[in-house]
């Protein structure tokens, strides 16, 4: 059938754009990360989409009609989630119209008149979920900025079909089990935005067009062009093992050094150094560091406890002190853009908190952000605010 042949062919140009955008991003591998990936949240990488097509029915004694007579128009809307850069789950409704041919004239979805027969128009609905595997995150590693990117699927749901027109009676519904096939194609526009072709096949049993002969199957090709939104938090971070503790262990052994030197001097000696240490009023406080959510800006109570016993053991002790506000993000994750305006507002709400909550004098505090950084070795390491 034609169809076929133009739904193979889009296949094969799609698949063909994959081969020649994976080569077009080959010298960018830094930005490609590669899983494990961490869990991320309920809320996260959630899409919406719309898109509008052709539907394509095929029953019994539909070759008999040109391809002009037989699309008619596809609406496609839909809910989905990304739980890995390469599995995910979507659920949404496909369907609008169909067009076929009958040469049986009692068939209630007949339409008007065409040569040796009837021309068939109704309605079709679909409500499934399709089980999605993005190809191009599978073999290419996970890119925030990919342009193009592809996504076979397999769905499964409930499919019923209904006059076009209303008339006095049953309506004429038929409700049957569907499943389909299809090919889900992503083009970047932009952050979070992408222009979606969706190309698919979906089965239904023969009755669905209240027409039956010898065939027991029936199917609704579907192309349909559209747009899809991903709400945030819309990336994938890269889970790292067990976190490398080996400049804490150093810093832990000249700790363990110095008092054992403190333990060995005489006590005057110490006591002496003690006096006139406060006598100066001298302090040397220690930085800290609070930690943020990925791609968030908001402090969790821990961090808060934390801020809090800093203010007073701290910042608060030494009133002649300028503390220094540095902000970042981890490197590995988002644009530098993004990962700039990020480490700017976690700055802002550790400084909002100084000034507005703990009244510290905002000539006292420093603001800077290095934006996207491994400089801590651990991505969520380097989500921070460090206070010195």
């Amino acid at each position: 059938m034609k169809i076929n042949r133009i739904i193979l062919t889009l296949c094969f140009v799609a698949v063909s754009f994959a081969t020649v955008n994976a080569q077009l991003v080959k010298g960018a591998e830094a930005q490609t990360k590669r899983g494990p990936y961490e869990t991320n949240g309920f809320f996260d990488n959630v899409f919406i989409g719309v898109a509008g097509g052709f539907n394509y029915y095929q029953g019994e004694n539909d070759s008999y009609l040109d391809l002009k007579d037989r699309l008619a128009p596809a609406v496609n809307a839909y809910i989905g989630k990304w739980f890995t850069p390469s599995v995910g789950l979507r659920i949404g409704y496909y369907g609008f119209r169909a067009k076929g041919f009958t040469i049986d004239q009692s068939n209630p979805f007949i339409d008007e008149n065409k040569d040796h027969g009837y021309l068939q128009r109704f309605n079709i609905n679909n409500v499934r979920a399709d089980l999605m595997w993005n190809l191009s995150n599978a073999i290419g590693g996970y890119r925030a900025d990919r342009f193009y990117s592809f996504a076979p699927y397999f769905g499964t749901g409930v499919a019923w079909s209904g006059s076009k027109h209303k008339v006095a009676g049953s309506h004429h519904r038929r409700t049957e089990l569907a499943h389909t096939l299809g090919l889900y194609n992503m083009f970047r526009v932009c952050n979070g935005l992408n222009v979606t072709l969706d190309i698919s096949q979906t089965y239904v049993n023969e009755r669905f067009d209240n027409e039956v002969a010898d065939s027991r199957k029936e199917f609704i090709g579907t192309i349909a062009l559209g747009l899809a939104y991903s709400f945030k938090n819309r990336e994938f971070s890269r889970a790292h093992g067990a976190v490398d503790v080996t400049p804490y262990t150093s810093k832990i052994k000249d700790l363990e050094a110095a008092l054992r030197d403190a333990n060995n001097r005489p006590a005057k000696e110490v006591i002496k150094e003690v006096i006139v240490e406060k006598e100066k009023n001298v302090l040397h406080p220690t930085p800290v560091a609070l930690f943020f959510p990925i791609g968030r800006s908001t402090l969790d109570a821990t961090q808060l406890m934390n801020l809090d016993f800093y203010v007073k053991n701290a910042i608060q002790a030494d009133p002649n002190h300028v503390f220094t506000l540095t902000g970042s993000a981890d490197s590995a994750t988002g644009t530098t853009k993004i990962n700039d305006r990020l480490g700017e507002k976690r700055v802002q709400v550790v400084y909002d908190l100084l000034v507005q909550k703990y009244g510290i004098n905002p000539d006292r505090l420093v603001k800077k952000s290095i934006g996207g950084t491994d400089k801590y070795g651990v991505d969520r390491l380097n989500r921070c605010v460090v206070i010195e």
